[in-house]
């Protein structure tokens, strides 16, 4: 499969970076008019680029004048490599230090200095030049790298420059094309006959003609009608290409450069978001809390306020963390770069980096609950922040899928650790739904046990409690998964009881009133001296002529069944256990003796009809004592 890199060409303005563009590619990128009246760059030149190697590379030749720095920002936000050109006449200026700076804050992973025009200075001045570049690059990701020396008038010099872009894109990491398509969007255009068109480098994943994209953060469906990258058609685009798209069915008013094309549903626009952020040193104030500043991610820009977690200020070459308040959604993920502008002045005072998209503003009374996970991810401790992770998950299950989606990091390491922690004990896993602390599992069900003794004591006559009952209760929220697993694990451990889709303490007896009480023996005394003879709660109420509530009767029948005092038939009628008991035994001796009995035979057995009998033979099925087949009754030798 083809290898794509995005190599970025950054400087000051006037130092030759188009000039340079041209003689490697041989592509003008001052494509506007007004580009060329002023001879500068005014937006980002794209040119592809085939290097020697086979590679594919997208030339990025950003404007150097800092009236442009927003087109300089957008331009380098997907570079690869760069390349930062230095003028030997001009030696290191201002866009030079600001360029450099934007290229680490977007990360790019390779590159070297290009000292241009040096056939404007003598070979002592090109030395010179060259020590202050050296200089400058200290303790960055272009220190120890050559530095080439170029000239427009002698264009053979620009082979070394090739050869040196193609060897730094051969040491790049591999690009993200297991994750879902995702590319930010730099430039918008309408083709007669074809529609809107949009392009940009493709960020992650890979994208394939006629499926299915949405944009962000409209959340407007489309497809790709089409695909081309430099003009020429093509059926798929990958990670770190360079690609046009012809968007179905969206209108030019929808789309605008800095929105987002992914996956449907996989992105969700977020309007905060918490970032380590480091202020650049020749910044002039630093940044303090609550500042509202403009920030650019990939090549969306949004005004923002940045919250301080730590401190009122952060100053000058220092670093902290922040939460980034947007006020509007960009479709952002954790580990995404970002750089920041004033409101009023068109310099980069800092830049970070994404650590996750929280649901919640940050507020300083949680602050010890968030900034140590935080920190964690800023430090890139992996085993302090799954620590911290789990040591405040106490009311829901996490999975290593879950952690890698919302840090933007590998899944494998998180992977490893929650296995070496299952298998130490330290951690319960549950197949399919994820891990939680093993004590706090241990709470939970604890929790769940005081909650349904407090219910019973509450209401002593209560059936059961349900799962959301037992959920409002507890001390702190749990998700439902979860607080199923505890309830099940209560119930496998004997400690709870399932009963009529709720749960129950099968152990503890709660304590009645004397009332309720006087009343309980009274049932019970009733129900012996029914015999066989099912009774209701309309049928004691009347034969103690009204004494009693009905209502208060039908409860504590229900109680009394609940507690396995009493048998409960289907037409809410009760029999008392003895009397049970002597129905199995005379139903047992007929069937043995005749094969089977029908409802007819209970007037015989019981001393009554179908009108109780019915109901009785019903319950014997139910509890499994005996199983009916069509009208017959048998007995059930693989039941009760």
């Amino acid at each position: 499969m083809e290898e794509h890199v995005t190599i970025g060409f950054a400087g000051h303005v006037d130092h030759g970076k188009t000039t340079l563009v041209r003689c490697l590619t041989g592509v003008d990128t001052d494509r506007k008019r007004e580009e060329k009246l002023r001879g500068m760059s005014i937006e980002a030149g794209v040119a592809p680029l085939s290097l020697p190697s086979g590679r594919k590379a997208a030339v990025i030749d950003v404007p150097g004048h800092t009236d442009y720095l927003k087109n300089t920002i957008r331009g380098l936000n997907s570079v690869d490599v760069g390349v930062l050109v230095v003028a030997a006449d001009d030696g290191v200026m201002p866009q030079t230090l600001e360029h450099l700076e934007i290229l680490k804050f977007f990360n790019a992973s390779s590159g070297f200095v290009v000292l241009s025009k040096i056939d404007l200075v003598d070979e002592e001045t090109a030395d010179m030049a060259e020590l202050e570049i050296k200089d400058l690059l200290s303790g960055t990701f272009l220190e120890h790298q050559p530095v080439y020396r170029f000239s427009a008038r002698r264009p053979e010099m620009a082979a070394d420059i090739l050869g040196a872009i193609d060897a730094a894109a051969g040491s790049l990491p591999a690009k993200k094309r297991n994750l879902s398509f995702r590319l930010w969007i730099d430039q918008v255009k309408s083709l007669a006959g074809h529609g809107t068109i949009v392009s940009g480098t493709v960020l992650s994943g890979s994208i394939r003609c006629n499926e299915m994209m949405e944009l962000l953060p409209s959340g407007v469906k489309t497809r790709s009608r089409s695909l081309e990258s430099h003009a020429c058609p093509v059926t798929c685009a990958v990670a770190g290409q360079r690609v046009g798209i012809n968007l179905h069915r969206v209108s030019l008013d929808h789309v605008r450069r800095g929105m987002c094309l992914t996956v449907p549903d996989a992105v969700v626009p977020a309007h905060m978001l918490n970032a380590d952020i480091r202020v650049l040193k020749t910044a002039q104030r630093g940044i303090k809390n609550r500042q509202k500043v403009k920030i650019y991610i990939g090549t969306a820009m949004v005004n923002a306020m940045v919250v301080l977690m730590e401190a009122e200020r952060i100053d000058p070459g220092k670093s902290g963390l922040v939460q980034l308040r947007l006020i509007k959604p960009v479709a952002a993920l954790p580990q995404d770069a970002f750089v920041v502008v004033p409101l009023n002045l068109n310099t980069v005072i800092a830049g970070g980096r994404i650590l996750e998209a929280p649901r919640e503003k940050y507020r300083t009374a949680k602050s010890a609950t968030i900034l140590p996970g935080l920190s964690a991810l800023s430090q890139s401790n992996l085993d302090a922040y799954i620590e911290r992770v789990f040591a405040v998950a106490r009311g829901n299950l996490i999975t290593a899928k879950a952690l890698s989606v919302k840090t933007g990091l590998a899944l494998a390491p998180f992977e490893r650790r929650i296995n070496a922690d299952v298998r130490k004990g330290e951690l319960v896993y549950f197949k399919g739904l994820g891990a939680i602390r093993a004590a706090h599992l241990d709470d939970l069900k604890k929790q769940i046990e005081s909650a349904v003794e407090a219910a019973f004591k509450k209401d002593p006559l209560k059936k059961n409690i349900a799962l959301s009952e037992i959920a409002d209760r507890l001390n702190w929220a749990v998700d439902a998964p979860l607080l199923k697993i505890a309830a099940e694990a209560l119930c496998t451990e004997n400690r709870l009881e399932r009963y009529l889709g709720g749960y129950r303490d099968v152990h503890s007896e709660t304590e009645l009133d004397t009332h309720r009480q006087t009343l309980i023996a009274l049932l019970l005394e009733y129900a012996r001296t029914s015999e066989l003879v099912p009774f209701s709660a309309d049928t004691f109420w009347k034969s103690h002529q009204n004494e009693y509530d009905k209502g208060e009767v039908s409860q504590l029948l229900n109680y009394l069944n609940s507690r396995k005092k009493l048998a409960r038939l289907n037409d809410n009628r009760f029999l008392s256990l003895e009397a049970v008991a002597k129905i199995k035994t005379r139903v047992a001796c007929a069937i043995e003796d005749r094969g089977f009995i029908t409802v007819s035979d209970c007037k015989d057995l019981l001393g009554y009809g179908r009108w109780g009998g019915t109901h009785v033979l019903d319950y014997l099925n139910d509890i499994g004592f005996t199983v009916r087949r069509e009208n017959k009754h048998y007995l059930n030798h693989n039941g009760v």
